[in-house]
């Protein structure tokens, strides 16, 4: 015997159910015991159960055949048979690795034959079963003999639900008397034969007032022409067209109220009995407009919110009067939650809604559509001036938790003269979006109306992310390599991984064209891991031929977002066997700001296994310089902006010194981009700088070449 028996999928599930049915410790049911029986005459046993599994046994409703009124539950053959869907045969127990030692099979009755079906409720949980059990071991049961004992089981279901059900009727009478509804009962005379304790409360007769009255004194007089004609209706048809009627009822004070009624009837004593569950709809109504204000509004601010917003716009299209659609999205509302909390930031949320509503007039809808968005609609053509208002309204700061926060506001807007150019409200808040996104895009802070280019560039860069996505998955991506170098010696000490796109129509793709479509699509954190584990194998590749170079590799925003970024590269690490110290992660300043607040947890872990961090583009961001210290920086990387015209704009010269003290002073490497002329490669050098890459000694290569060059001692400039 078994340790341990088999349990369900839901084994709490299962046994709720069983509890159902109530059949513990209750007595014999002739329905039961003629299935039993019928069993064993059908298959010609010596033996039929009915049993039912509880957590640690297992009981017989119904039993021929069988002494014993249940069984340990590890003894159970049906434990087993309630794991499955199907019949469950052991055509000799003895045979049976999970049975042989069984006190059941050792032991009197001494079972060597068991086939068992499954009861199954209509929730799908097998309860127990039907089970037919002989001394002797027999052959498996055919496909006919499988189904007709499920068929048994079935049945014996239809008598269970049909002993719940009488059970429940039961019950039901017990609870009648505390059922919030009115449960009034008529005779075939329409006099008021029952009266429950909620109808006193409903109506205001009480129960010695109210039997015997007609059934007409609770019904106002427009009201009970209807409810006769449904009382006939139900009486007479078996399927009633409706199973309910609202109907204007009336109190004993002689207030009306509009009521839904229930009605049912049956034939007692030879007469036709009424029964109507009243159920006064006043408070329901009540609740039923609040509920629907629920769904429409927005609770923080108590705007109308986008389902609401949707429908709006759907109207005005159907009315073909011009409108506009304004999307206003707050700038960099995501600083204000990280630094001073959701609550303010709520609170800040409250009050811009406030401003928004005050700045627009009449005929004009606010809603706030997501978390900093909100839109407004403008009934008519002059739209330009309340946009402005609305504009200007964020120009004042907010006060919140006594601080002042600055709230900035981008405008995309959407004039509609006619419903021609959109299908419906979606397509309208799209192309506000569209304007809305162009307005971020150009730094926020500013108002764009939609155009029909909008709309051609954003399907330009749907199908360029579809197609970006079937090149990834057909290998076109790969990564070309770009030096950087020692200036003191003209070595190369490192390659920044750069990623291409060779398309097989149009050859190597731009960057700038599809990178940004890239990094907030689908594929991102895909191709960035791929990007990593690329990059490492081939570090371990140069590193393998003695050419020990740091490899870096920039990661997108939704890379920095994976709160298990440190897993990613650990692996990378592992699975190549790049030394740590070889490998070099790039972000930026914009993407540090965007990322989430615990991405500082992920930086600190990277930078444990040993992996250089660098900041790209450093200056043309918004990072403040609390970053270079709260963050494991290793290395700063000067923009080319500030290189290309070093030697001769005195204020790139003073703006790259700066950088130079600035890594120096918090002990960081300094390396300079797009150096391309030797005039750049002597000043960065007489300022101090150690580092550099730039067309002047390599442009971004394959990897053969890279590696062919990386092999020679030092590297000649090329232009």
């Amino acid at each position: 015997m078994a340790d341990t028996f088999p349990f369900p999928e839901n084994e709490d599930g299962r046994r709720d159910a069983l509890r159902d049915y109530a059949i513990a410790g209750t007595p014999p049911e002739v329905e039961f015991d003629h299935i039993a029986k019928l069993a064993t005459e059908i298959f010609g046993v010596p033996t039929a159960l009915i049993s039912f599994v509880e957590k640690d046994r297992q009981i017989f409703k119904a039993k021929v055949g069988f002494d014993a009124s249940e069984t340990a539950r590890d003894q159970s053959f049906c434990a087993h048979t309630i794991i499955g869907k199907e019949v469950m045969v052991v055509p000799d127990a003895t045979a049976d690795a999970r049975f042989k030692n069984n006190p059941l099979v050792t032991a009197e009755p001494a079972i060597r034959f068991y086939a068992g079906a499954p009861l199954t409720t209509d929730s799908g949980h097998n309860i127990g079963s039907l089970c037919i059990i002989d001394s002797k071991p027999r052959p498996a049961l055919t496909l006919d003999q499988q189904r007709t004992l499920m068929r048994l089981a079935e049945v014996t279901m239809d008598h269970l639900e049909r002993r719940r059900l009488h059970e429940l009727n039961k019950a039901a009478f017990s609870i009648v008397a505390a059922m919030p509804e009115a449960l009034v009962g008529a005779d075939e005379a329409g006099q008021i034969s029952f009266w429950n304790p909620a109808s006193e409360t409903i109506f205001g007769y009480t129960r010695q007032q109210a039997l015997g009255k007609p059934l007409e004194t609770l019904v106002a007089k427009s009201g009970w022409h209807e409810l006769k004609r449904f009382l006939k209706d139900s009486c007479t048809r078996r399927a009633p067209s409706r199973l309910s009627v609202e109907v204007l009822m009336r109190k004993r004070t002689g207030v009306e109220f509009m009521a839904e009624v229930v009605p049912a009837s049956w034939e007692q004593d030879g007469g036709l009995q009424i029964a109507l569950i009243v159920r006064d709809l006043s408070a329901q109504n009540s609740m039923r407009d609040h509920l629907r204000y629920l769904i429409s509004h927005d609770v923080l601010t108590d705007l109308p919110n986008r389902s609401r917003f949707l429908e709006v716009i759907d109207q005005h299209l159907r009315s073909d009067d011009p409108f506009a659609v304004l999307k206003i999205g707050l700038d960099a509302f995501g600083t204000v939650n990280g630094s001073l909390g959701m609550a303010a930031g709520d609170r800040v949320l409250k009050q811009i809604a406030d401003r928004i509503r005050q700045s627009v007039g009449e005929h004009t809808t606010v809603a706030r559509l997501s978390g900093d968005e909100f839109g407004v609609l403008i009934e008519g053509k002059n739209y330009s001036a309340v946009a402005e208002t609305i504009h200007a309204a964020f120009k004042d700061p907010v006060l919140v938790s006594g601080l002042v926060a600055q709230i900035g506001a981008s405008v995309g807007i959407v004039s509609v003269s006619s419903n021609e150019a959109f299908k419906d409200a979606n397509s309208v808040l799209k192309a506000a979006l569209l304007a809305l996104h162009e307005a971020k895009a150009k730094g926020g802070a500013t108002v764009e109306v939609y155009r029909h280019a909008m709309s051609v560039k954003a399907d330009g860069q749907r199908r360029l992310a579809e197609d970006l996505k079937r090149g990834f998955e057909a290998g076109e991506l790969e990564l070309f390599f770009q030096p950087q170098i020692d200036l003191e010696n003209s070595k190369i000490v490192g390659a920044e991984a750069l990623l291409r796109w060779r398309h097989p129509q149009r050859g190597l793709i731009s960057p700038g064209e599809f990178i940004p479509v890239l990094e907030v699509s689908n594929i991102a954190t895909r191709v960035g891991q791929w990007i990593l584990e690329s990059a490492c194998r081939f570090a371990a590749q140069l590193a393998s031929d003695s050419c020990l170079i740091r490899v870096g590799v920039n990661l997108f925003a939704v890379q920095l977002r994976d709160p298990d970024i440190a897993k990613h590269v650990q692996s990378a690490l592992w699975a190549t066997g790049l030394s740590a110290n070889l490998l070099e992660l790039e972000i930026t300043e914009t993407t540090v700001l965007r990322a989430e607040a615990d991405v500082l947890t992920q930086l600190n872990l990277i930078r444990e296994l040993g992996v250089g961090i660098a900041f790209d583009d450093y200056g043309t961001g918004y990072a403040s310089l609390s970053l270079l210290k709260r963050y494991p920086l290793t290395r700063l990387k000067i923009d080319r902006e500030f290189v290309k015209a070093i030697d001769t704009t005195p204020a790139d010269t003073a703006i790259v010194e700066a950088v130079l003290k600035l890594g120096r002073s918090l002990g960081l490497e300094v390396i300079a981009e797009g150096m391309e002329t030797n005039a750049q490669a002597h000043l960065l050098k007489s300022l101090g700088c150690r580092f550099a890459q730039g067309y002047l000694y390599g442009k971004p290569m394959t990897a053969a070449e890279f590696h062919n060059l990386a092999r020679q001692t030092h590297v000649q400039p090329t232009l």
